[in-house]
């Protein structure tokens, strides 16, 4: 008997795929939008870091409440209400443009940003077949990169030449397109009959918190600390090793690798599990860092950005996929509160850890020290993941089973 494969593409997952790609896209724009506006208004550059913290310590905070609501309320209803509560945020800026009332703003756009996120990763994982998770996920995660990136690009080419008012106008009909795109979709949840009796009175921080799901945190969390050092000093190096702003190629070269692996790595998770991903993205990921840390040249910045990307394009979907494996389809939106905690967490970390270390050693070698959370990710792993194995398998096997039914 042959295996049926279970549809993918549903229309439900397409829609949730491009309001992936509006919100995350819309939500860059403005985040890579405010600073550049504040520079107008402000010859001070600290306010545009005040405004970045705000927004994230609203975001991490919210996060900690937000598994807890998704699980009591109708997906459908909350993803609605989120998006017209956003679309109010961009509306505010145009009432004021004092420096306070920015960054009350943002940390408005954190709450409702924390929602979204937590509200779309965990409907992504609730309508994807479970025997296509791992390339369900991927492509999932593949729609918040390209939005991630196209944001960004967007808004500083669009501010060389109008205004930042315009662009709150160009967000606003993006969001106002996600807002129509939200009627279409269903609520996700799983069904109170269907869940055991006992997590239907459970206390709040277990609502929070699931320690099967630690591990794949912890790894997200190094994994963007890692991140955060591309992020945030890519441009000083370039400086530094006299190549100026070529060095944005390095993101370039980047996105180019995520697109290409992302496109068969979760086929790749779901026919032989995260074992054959998580194992070279690591080795790929601290040999990136280490080869940019001794870059002199654009060749060896491009070949980084491609290990590097790699590794990015990999051990994010891919520690998705397997933490949402390791609980109970009630507790999905505990998991990807989580993962976003720690990912919020580790960007935090990160930036501020090795921005103390780059005033000591360089940015070149602050990049080749920061191979060591690649390292410690692949150490971790190999101990910690063997404590989930006879789960993973079984669960394995259960799916197989089912493949052959």
């Amino acid at each position: 008997m042959g295996k049926v494969k279970v549809k993918l593409w549903t229309n439900q997952y397409v829609i949730i795929i491009l309001l992936a790609l509006v919100i995350f896209s819309s939500f860059y724009m403005i985040t890579a939008g405010f600073p550049i506006f504040v520079a107008t208004i402000s010859d001070n550059p600290a306010i545009a870091g005040t405004m970045t913290t705000t927004l994230m310590l609203a975001s991490l905070i919210t996060r900690f409440f937000a598994s807890f609501i998704i699980q009591k309320v109708n997906m459908k209803m909350l993803l609605i209400i989120s998006i017209l509560y956003f679309l109010g945020t961009i509306g505010l800026t145009f009432l004021n443009d004092s420096i306070g009332f920015l960054i009350f703003i943002r940390a408005l756009q954190g709450i409702g940003f924390c929602m979204l996120t937590n509200l779309l990763f965990t409907i992504s994982s609730n309508i994807v077949p479970k025997s296509r998770l791992g390339e369900g996920i991927v492509y999932f995660a593949m729609s918040t990169s390209v939005g991630t990136t196209l944001g960004p690009l967007i808004a500083i080419a669009y501010l060389a030449n109008y205004s930042f008012r315009s662009l709150m106008l160009l967000t606003l009909a993006l969001m106002f397109f996600a807002f129509l795109c939200s009627f279409f979709t269903k609520n996700t949840a799983t069904k109170e009959k269907e869940r055991p009796e006992e997590t239907k009175k459970e206390p709040f921080y277990k609502y929070m918190f699931d320690k099967r799901v630690l591990l794949p945190s912890i790894l997200v969390a190094l994994t963007y600390m890692a991140i955060a050092g591309t992020v945030n000093f890519m441009g000083t190096f370039g400086e530094e090793i006299n190549v100026g702003g070529r060095i944005s190629q390095f993101f370039i070269a980047q996105g180019i690798a995520m697109v290409v692996v992302r496109s068969f790595s979760g086929k790749i998770f779901d026919r032989f599990g995260h074992r054959m991903l998580m194992i070279p993205a690591a080795v790929s990921g601290a040999g990136g860092l280490v080869l940019l840390g001794f870059s002199t040249s654009m060749i060896m910045v491009l070949i980084s950005g491609v290990l590097f990307g790699i590794a990015f394009a990999i051990l994010q979907p891919t520690i998705q996929a397997w933490a949402l494996t390791l609980v109970p389809p009630e507790k999905k939106a505990t998991a990807n509160s989580m993962l976003l905690i720690f990912m919020d967490s580790g960007m935090a970390i990160g930036s501020v850890g090795l921005g103390f270390l780059a005033n000591r050693v360089g940015y070149g070698m602050t990049f080749s020290y920061s191979a060591g959370f690649m390292i410690v990710i692949l150490l971790l792993y190999l101990v910690g993941s063997r404590k989930t194995r006879t789960y993973e398998v079984n669960k394995g096997k259960s799916i197989l089973n089912e493949k052959q039914r």
